[in-house]
């Protein structure tokens, strides 16, 4: 329930109204009008207008405005493949004319659609209050007042040759992801190097696996069984690579049962029209990969 609304002229107003308690940062506004937050109490602070929008070149970087919606990630012919899939698991075209970047990635759950995408692809952050900070470390600091602050843009650098993808599991297509997947990785001849994984839905929020990634690292990509095997088994230790939470949408017996095929499927994805790879001489990223009709494939 909304107590009071905000809307400050400026970024400097926006910042002093959200360090009071209990206001919160208001976008594309998804998720405060969701069922989740009916019992919640806040004053929003509207950030309409004062973050950018849109996607486009700053210099070799890609920038990406906190403003921009999943539906203009789909349209754009600048962003990845691996990202535009994850914008495309917000089956709901309503959802996605609404529902923006800086909000997704704000709300910060476990079954976000961008996180897992945007960590496999080492996102920097741009924040309102002037400070650059890596998705992973943003992540880490606590809500509100402890260091988050509110994004501005989202920013990818480009490197040659890299490959992502990502995959998702929902009970419904127009539902949200109940697990995610995303992966990231140079094949230098059937090598797996530099592979950052991350997942969605097994734990409190999306994160990366960094054993997991170890056990990958300098090795053959294994068959589509061989990733299954491995990501269903444990480190030297013993211990499980990756431990589902129960929760609301699944338990974590049936998560545990569908994360190994997932992680495969993001690695599958990767190869996908080989538009998954950064490559090209100006080292952009190949292709529309996203440029289909998803509305017509339904």
């Amino acid at each position: 329930m909304t107590t009071a609304f905000h809307r400050p002229r400026d970024a400097a107003e926006a910042l002093a109204l959200l360090e009071g308690t209990g206001r919160l940062p208001l976008g594309g506004g998804t998720q405060l009008n969701s069922s989740e937050s009916r019992s919640l109490r806040y004053e929003a602070v509207a950030l309409e207008g004062l973050l950018p929008r849109g996607i486009g070149r700053a210099g070799t970087a890609l920038s990406i405005g906190a403003s921009t919606t999943f539906q203009d990630i789909l349209d754009s012919k600048e962003a990845p493949f691996a990202l535009k899939e994850a914008a495309r698991g917000m089956a709901d075209r309503n959802i996605r004319n609404r529902a923006t970047v800086g909000g997704n990635l704000g709300a910060d759950k476990s079954c976000s659609s961008l996180v897992p995408a945007l960590l496999a692809l080492d996102a920097r952050l741009t924040l309102l209050d002037g400070r650059s900070l890596r998705l992973e470390k943003w992540l880490e600091l606590a809500p509100g007042r402890q260091g988050r602050s509110v994004i501005a843009s989202v920013v990818l650098e480009p490197r040659k040759g890299l490959r992502a993808g990502y995959a998702r599991w929902s009970r419904v297509a127009c539902d949200i992801a109940i697990l995610g997947a995303a992966a990231a990785f140079f094949d230098q001849d059937g090598i797996v190097r530099g592979l950052r994984l991350a997942l969605g839905g097994v734990a409190a929020h999306a994160r990366r696996f960094p054993a997991l990634e170890a056990a990958f690292e300098g090795k053959v990509l294994p068959t589509r069984e061989g990733i299954e095997g491995l990501v269903s088994g444990g480190d030297p230790s013993g211990h499980p690579y990756v431990s589902p939470i129960d929760d609301l949408r699944a338990s974590a017996a049936f998560k545990r049962s569908r994360i190994a095929s997932l992680v495969a499927d993001a690695f599958a994805n990767a190869y996908v029209g080989e538009a998954n790879a950064y490559v090209g001489e100006a080292n952009a990223y190949v292709g529309d990969a996203g440029s289909h009709d998803d509305e017509a494939q339904r």
